[in-house]
């Protein structure tokens, strides 16, 4: 079988190796499609600033069919279409029984360990989800990243009991942005969805999804912060901000309705904020990471809204050409979802 390792930033080596046999516990599967999402573009890039190793196979957006399994393997039989989770977690933490994305042990496939840039990979079934046999493959690799933004919606419904009758904005058209636009518009039902983004076709797609375009006036907060504005004059109860730009970050805290909710999945390293808002507010902010726990949710969603979620995937590119799959990926006005064909 053909291995395709990011060995060092913008170098792709491609190795023939045997293919695995699997552990008693485990699955081999035969992998279909790979995507690419923000965290691969910067390991080949050589900008990602978090944990990260090279060598490596990246990769943690994935589907395959299942090719062989260990003997004491129940969850799923040899033909199932599978995909995975993104986190290596222990399962038996005292983190792992809150949120298994925050495990005292966490590791994170295609980033720190090896994920599924492989003609076969092999898998624990802890980590494996079983899909309809009819779902396309390629969709089923979105069930990843849909499922960071699910994580993050189900966590604010948690705070605030529902989200149907909010007005709420999404900051940023990636994937993830449109991710949640999916969920928060055609599983949770909520009719009031805004997404802001500075780039066209993302607007275009968000349209498509159902989203609403904020006015600008909406957007720039020109308001002294009085108690009467505060209180008054703020446009959203809601704001998701996927961006990781400072200053989008900070002039969410603006927009945010008092008693409202800010909830963040886009990363940023430092930034500067009228924290009084908060406060004066009872504002609450709510991080997320990861998208463990929602992948089962998640695949009943795509196998429903194929139609809706096909709009997701902007291009196919076969594994020979995986530099030119990282070029489309990196090039956010034409691009959504690359997805790599093995």
């Amino acid at each position: 079988m053909k291995e395709y390792i990011l060995t060092e930033p913008y170098k792709i080596d491609v190795r023939e190796m045997p293919i695995p046999e699997p552990g008693e516990g485990e699955v081999l599967i035969k992998i279909s499609n790979v995507g690419i999402c923000g965290s691969d573009i910067h390991l080949y890039n050589g900008t990602y600033s978090g944990p990260n190793s090279y060598p490596i196979l990246f990769g943690h957006e994935w589907s395959g069919t299942v090719v062989k399994k260990g003997c004491k393997v129940t969850k799923v039989e040899v033909g199932d279409k599978v995909t995975g989770d993104c986190s290596r977690y222990c399962g038996h933490c005292v983190n792992c029984k809150r949120d298994k994305n925050l495990c005292k042990e966490i590791e994170k496939f295609g980033i720190t360990i090896d994920g599924a840039s492989s003609e076969y990979i092999v898998r624990d079934e802890k980590y494996i989800y079983k899909a309809p046999s009819d779902i396309n493959m390629k969709l089923l690799a979105l069930t990843e990243p849909i499922s960071v933004a699910r994580h993050l919606i189900v966590k604010m419904i948690r705070q605030t009991g529902t989200l149907r009758e909010k007005k709420i904005l999404i900051y940023g058209g990636g994937a993830i942005g449109q991710a949640a636009l999916l969920i928060l518009k055609h599983e949770f039902g909520c009719d009031d969805v805004y997404l802001s983004d500075l780039i066209p076709y993302r607007m275009e797609l968000s349209e498509k999804f159902g989203g609403k375009k904020p006015e600008p006036e909406e957007l720039k907060w020109t308001y002294e912060n009085s108690y009467f504005n505060m209180y008054n004059k703020t446009p959203f109860d809601v704001v998701i901000e996927t961006t990781g730009v400072a200053g989008v970050f900070a002039n969410a805290l603006n927009l945010v309705r008092p008693g409202g909710i800010l909830g963040c999945v886009g990363m940023i390293s430092s930034v500067e904020i009228p924290q009084k808002l908060i406060v004066t507010k009872a504002m609450t902010i709510i991080g997320s990471i990861g998208g463990t726990e929602e992948f089962d949710d998640v695949i009943r969603f795509i196998h429903s809204n194929e139609e809706l979620v096909k709009n997701m995937v902007s291009h196919e590119v076969s594994c020979d050409n995986i530099p030119e799959a990282f070029e489309h990926a990196s090039n956010p006005q034409d691009a959504m979802k690359v997805s790599i064909v093995f």
